[in-house]
Parts: C-alpha cells; sequence; structure tokens
C-alpha cells in the first residue's frame, strides 16, 4: 500500500509541486484510495485512509467549523489532504488550515496550478490498483512456494533458506529463549549475523504477533499452531544497507518481504504440525548440524556459530561422539526411534551437558556431547550411558528382545574424544560404524557380553571385517581361501567348513575340537585330513590356519549381512 510520501513523488503529482504546509511528520499514513472532493461542511465522513484532492471550495472561513472539519477527518483515518491552489486559495494557505491540519495530525499538501484533480486521482488510483492487483497475484505465488514446501516436509533449515533466497535478506528462526534453530545469511558474513545472538535478539522487541522495528530494521514474526507459540520468525536487514532507487521501491519492497515473512512462518507452523512434537524444529536444527559436520558440508567456523547461537558452546571443550540404536532392529518402529531421540534428549538435559542430539536415518540417533576438557572424559561417559540404558530399562522394558547382560534395550557406541570442532567428524563416524557392528554382533549371538557401550577398540578383527564387508575384495578373499570347501559342501551335503571353524575356534585342539563338533576324535581326523586334500593347506602351518579362520570370519559377516 503507498503511502502519502509515495503518492506525492508520483509523476503525476510532481508536475504540480506538491508542497507539505503541515502534518509533515505524518506522511507516512498509507493511501488506500484517492477521491476529489469540495470539502462542504458538515463533510461527509470519506472512507478511512482515503486521500483527499479538493480545491477548497467548499471550506469554511471560520475557525470552529474549520477546527471540526479536520477533527471528522482525524475521527474517520483520512489520509490527508491535498490543495490545488487557484479556485479559492493561493499562498500562503490560511493559518487556520495550518493549525487545524497540525493538530489533528493530517498532511496538508498544496498543488500549483494548473491542474485536473479528477485526473490526478484517476493517475493515482491507477497506480494503487496495480500495486494492490501484483501484491494479490505475488501473494498467491508465495502462498503456494511455501505450502508445498511445508507439504513436502522441507526442514525449517529449507524454509528459512527458501524467505532468504526470496528476499534477499538474511533469515533467523528462534526458540522462544532466543536461541537460533535455523539461518540464512543471504550472502552476508554470518559471524556479524550470529555473534551474541541472544543479546541482539532480546534487544528487539515489537507490539503484536507480527511487527518491524524502525531503529533496527528488523522484521518479526511469532511462529506457533493451536495456540501454543514455540518461536519467532526475524528478517533482517541487509548489510550495508542498500538505498532503494526510490521511495516506492522501498515501500514495495517492505510489503513484499512482510508477505513473505507471513507466509513462511505459516509453512513453519505446518511443518511444526506435521512433526506432532514439541520439540521437532529444534531437533531437525540439530541433525542439520550434525549432518554438517559428518559430510563437511558446512565449515568448522560456520557450526560454531550456529551452535553457539542455539546456547550451545562446543569450542574450548572435549567433543565426543555417541550413537545409539534398539536391539532387535527389524522390529524397531519410527516411534521407537522417535522414542529413544527423546529419551536421549531427556537424559542429557538431566545431566546438564551440551549436545547435539537428532535421529541420523537407519534407526541410529547420534549425539555430540560437549564435556569439560579438565574433567575425567571416561567418569562423564560412564554416567551418561549408565542413565541411558536406566532409562531405556524404563521406556522399552523387554519389549524388543530378550534379557541382555545391560537388561537394556539400548547398544551404544562412542568415539574416541575429539579436541576441535575440525575433528569432531571423525568421532562421530567412529561411533557410528562401531554402534553398527556392535548390533550385528548382538544379532548373531557373537557379543560375548553387553558393556555401557562400545568403542571402536572393543570390536577387534570382526569389527574391520564388519565395516569392510561391502568391499569386493573381501569377497575375493574368501573365494580364494575356502571356496573350494564351501563347493564341496554345497555338493556332497557335508560341513566340512563348519568342522574346520570348531577346529580353528578352539585353538587347533582337537578334543575340544571334536567335542564342539560332536564327533568322535578318529571322525575328526578324518575331516581334517579331507580338509587338506580340498584347500590343498596344512593345518598344522599357523600362517594358513590364521588366513583360513579370518576367510570363515569373513564369510559369517557377509552371510550376516545378506540375511539382513
Amino acid at each position: 500500500m503507498l503511502t502519502v510520501t509515495e503518492v506525492l513523488a508520483l509523476a503525476v503529482m510532481e508536475r504540480n509541486a506538491p508542497t507539505v504546509v503541515a502534518g509533515e511528520a505524518h506522511l507516512s499514513m498509507p493511501v488506500r484510495w484517492a477521491h476529489t472532493s469540495d470539502m462542504t461542511f458538515p463533510i461527509q465522513a470519506p472512507q478511512p485512509e482515503r486521500l483527499i484532492l479538493t480545491t477548497g471550495a467548499g471550506i469554511p472561513d471560520d475557525r470552529p467549523r474549520i477546527d471540526k472539519l479536520f477533527e471528522t477527518l482525524s475521527q474517520t483515518g483520512a489520509s490527508g489532504v491535498v490543495i490545488l491552489l487557484g479556485p479559492r486559495y493561493s499562498e500562503p494557505l490560511p493559518r487556520s488550515l495550518l493549525r487545524a491540519a497540525e493538530r489533528n495530525q493530517i498532511p496538508l499538501v498544496s498543488l500549483q496550478p494548473p491542474g485536473y484533480l479528477d485526473s490526478i486521482a484517476e493517475a493515482v488510483n491507477r497506480i494503487i490498483f496495480d500495486r494492490q492487483l501484483d501484491l494479490l497475484l505475488t501473494s498467491d505465488r508465495v502462498h503456494r512456494l511455501f505450502t508445498e514446501l511445508a507439504v513436502e516436509g522441507a526442514s525449517p533449515w529449507e524454509i528459512v533458506r527458501e524467505i532468504a533466497r526470496t528476499t534477499g535478506r538474511p533469515v533467523v528462526l528462534e526458540n522462544l529463549a532466543h536461541q537460533m534453530l535455523a539461518y540464512d545469511p543471504a550472502h552476508q558474513d554470518p559471524s556479524h549475523l550470529l555473534a551474541s545472538w541472544e543479546e541482539q535478539s532480546r534487544r528487539v522487541t515489537t507490539v503484536g504477533r507480527a511487527g518491524h522495528d524502525p531503529t533496527y530494521g528488523w522484521l518479526t514474526a511469532i511462529v506457533g499452531a493451536r495456540g501454543k507459540d514455540w518461536g519467532r520468525l526475524i528478517l533482517l536487514p541487509v548489510r550495508p544497507r542498500s538505498t532503494p532507487s526510490s521511495p516506492m521501491d522501498a515501500e514495495a519492497s517492505s510489503e513484499f518481504c512482510s508477505l513473505v515473512l507471513q507466509r513462511g512462518t505459516e509453512a513453519l507452523a505446518l511443518n511444526q504440525l506435521i512433526g506432532f512434537s514439541d520439540g521437532y524444529t529444534e531437533r531437525q536444527t540439530h541433525a542439520e548440524l550434525l549432518k554438517g559436520i559428518i559430510t563437511h558440508s558446512l565449515t568448522a567456523r560456520e557450526v560454531a556459530l550456529r551452535a553457539g547461537a542455539m546456547g550451545l558452546p562446543l569450542e574450548r571443550t572435549s567433543l565426543v561422539g555417541i550413537a545409539l540404536r534398539l536391539r532387535n532392529p527389524h522390529r524397531v518402529s519410527k516411534t521407537d526411534i522417535h522414542a529413544l531421540e527423546e529419551l536421549a534428549v531427556s537424559a542429557l538435559q538431566r545431566d546438564h551437558v551440551p549436545a547435539l542430539t537428532a535421529s541420523l536415518g537407519n534407526g541410529v540417533v547420534g549425539i555430540l556431547v560437549a564435556l569439560n576438557h579438565k574433567g575425567d572424559a571416561a567418569a562423564s561417559l560412564d554416567e551418561i550411558s549408565s542413565r541411558l540404558h536406566n532409562m531405556a530399562r524404563e521406556s522399552f522394558p523387554d519389549r524388543l528382545s530378550g534379557k541382555n547382560a545391560t537388561g537394556s534395550e539400548v547398544i551404544i557406541a562412542v568415539g574416541s574424544p575429539a579436541g576441535s570442532i575440525r575433528e569432531a567428524r571423525h568421532t562421530l563416524s567412529a561411533a557410528l560404524q562401531t554402534v553398527g557392528v556392535a548390533l550385528q554382533a548382538d544379532s548373531s549371538g557373537h557379543a560375548k557380553h553387553s558393556p555401557l557401550y562400545f568403542r571402536p577398540r572393543d570390536l577387534r578383527l570382526t569389527g574391520l571385517l564388519r565395516l569392510l564387508q561391502d568391499d569386493s575384495r573381501i569377497q575375493s578373499y574368501i573365494e580364494n581361501e575356502i571356496g573350494p570347501l564351501l563347493e564341496y559342501d554345497a555338493r556332497h551335503g557335508t560341513r566340512l567348513t563348519w568342522v574346520l571353524a570348531c577346529y580353528l575356534d578352539n585353538g587347533r585342539n582337537k578334543t575340544a575340537a571334536a567335542d564342539a563338533a560332536h564327533i568322535s576324535r578318529p571322525s575328526l581326523y578324518d575331516r581334517l585330513e579331507r580338509i587338506e586334500r580340498i584347500l590343498r593347506v596344512d593345518l598344522n602351518d599357523p600362517h594358513s590356519c590364521l588366513s583360513l579362520q579370518v576367510a570363515i570370519q569373513a564369510m559369517d559377516v557377509v552371510r550376516q549381512q545378506g540375511t539382513s
């Protein structure tokens, strides 16, 4: 919507050299329509936000009626009065007019003759109509854009990114505690945007659910739905501030930005409703950061700035990656994974441990905890893991699998502590790899015990083989070492490969191997001789036995992967 200032800047007005003679402080009044009137007293009250163009022919001469006239205009919300000089008035306008306009906060403007007020009003209204039509079409386009984003499940980061792209201005989504949830700097230096974010944000308050702070140039809107607010969306000015080519450009930009902000707020509210969780947006933000660390899509500086703006200091701490999975993954639902994620958040909050926590897909909940670098990391991890297991026993009381050593349904893996954000990727990746291997070992029954948490070094050779199970060279190794024996068993219905495994697993102790295979010692001797002939190896050679044992373990890993 145009303002009085912008109407006066139109070419059709400038031809008559408009001069503001009163009410200059109120030129920002919006103009919804312009119409001509002779302003005969008593005046018929105009509709709000109308700019009155007049020759002043009907304006009374006495001061009381002039005051009453402008008081009526003020009460009905008139935008201003424009008087064409010549027919009734010449310069200067009567002081009674100026005082009445100033007292009632109505802009009063004089136009130089000659001029045709009907033509001026028609030109102004044509521009207003065109602007309103453009805004209506833009509103429809923007509404469809952000509705599609929300319905398609776009994350808050994606919605914020689209707002920044559409407006060309930096955007921040924060929670009610003024901690950043998502942002896009719109190609500006994020350090200016996020440095001491909470302090910056608390300085800016606006009235109502949406508003503008003229001091800082912020456009803000409260985000929420169903009567429950959870955040604030902020559109910041461009640094350095760009100068609009004309006042109309500035007004159009402000209207457009307000429109985009409103539609973005609606999309975020819908996004939260689809998520069905109070912490849904925050979890998505944590997931963005964790994935950015793992994939190197975010620099260490960006991670530090974003986390710091969320109230999570990651610098000058000891960072440890933790990965959680539920046992018996084939029976784990999305609800279970969400419950595990909430359990982890609750456990860390109880211990007041700053951490990024989010579901990373494939049933894994990833955590990056920031521990005091002067403290005992092992003791802290023991305490965190114990709490996670205790809470898991309450949340998942043996409903996914049978009893196990910890009595918990959760498998926990941790990486080695990292001294900086740059090294955080290694501790997270190690935890994610370790929890996957530990889960496979647990599912196969090969795990001898279930500790509080698994570390990469706990997995030994089996862990290495599980990490390399998709490598074609491992498969070739299996075929080269025991392929002939596997083919023999397949053709003759024998179990020589299993007998060889019993022999090697028992340290080549033939008595123990015979007991494990449930056969007599002579039968064992006969089968071992057959194995030596088929594979053309000497089973008394330690190096040959080691190679065969690795091949058999690799085969078990590959077969289990194929089954799962």
